[in-house]
């Protein structure tokens, strides 16, 4: 394959992501409108701290692009064609594990769950990865890494410590049964 035609398929792979989670999540959010989802409340100090981090990374991303056209490498390609599918996958995944009709304040646990307990994360992660790819970040995509992981991990914490006390034992099963919280095989 040209490195056009691999260029073309990469970009095109990595908009098409786009336009899937951008679907996907209204879709979502219209089919689940009028329910109110309890969670940890969103000015919360350590929720709105992790919030502001994971939004700073892709900042970080758009202020490394240069000014000239978009030429990333070979392997920063195939690293696109690889992570954008399977963001738009795994967050499409994500929001269909949900039954239409389960109650906002249910513990779902099947689907994507199953494997992972947060992995709209996971989704959003592999994302912004493909993201520093495309306009080839290298240090910046290390920088914005570190960035979203880190507000992960603190809206994560969270999010458990409400989900425990939410589901008192019920949670901590899942949390034996599902060992990975977003990273499989790190976290």
């Amino acid at each position: 394959m040209s490195i056009e035609k691999l260029r073309f398929a990469a970009l095109s792979a990595y908009l098409a992501a786009w336009l899937v989670l951008g679907l996907a999540a209204i879709v979502s959010a219209i089919s689940r409108r009028g329910r109110t989802a309890a969670g940890p409340a969103l000015f919360s100090g350590p929720v709105l701290l992790g919030t502001i981090l994971q939004a700073i990374a892709p900042m970080i991303i758009m202020l490394s692009m240069g000014d000239g056209p978009l030429r990333p490498h070979p392997a920063e390609l195939i690293g696109i064609l690889l992570l954008a599918p399977l963001a738009a996958g795994l967050f499409t995944w994500s929001l269909r594990s949900a039954p239409a009709n389960a109650a906002s304040d249910a513990l779902i646990t099947a689907g994507a769950y199953r494997w992972l307990r947060h992995p709209i994360y996971l989704a959003f992660f592999a994302m912004l990865l493909a993201t520093g790819l495309v306009v080839s970040a290298r240090v910046s995509l290390l920088a914005a890494a570190i960035l979203y992981l880190a507000g992960s991990e603190i809206r994560i914490a969270m999010e458990e410590e409400e989900l425990t006390e939410r589901f008192p034992g019920v949670y901590l099963q899942y949390q034996q049964r599902t060992r990975w919280r977003y990273l499989p095989g790190v976290r």
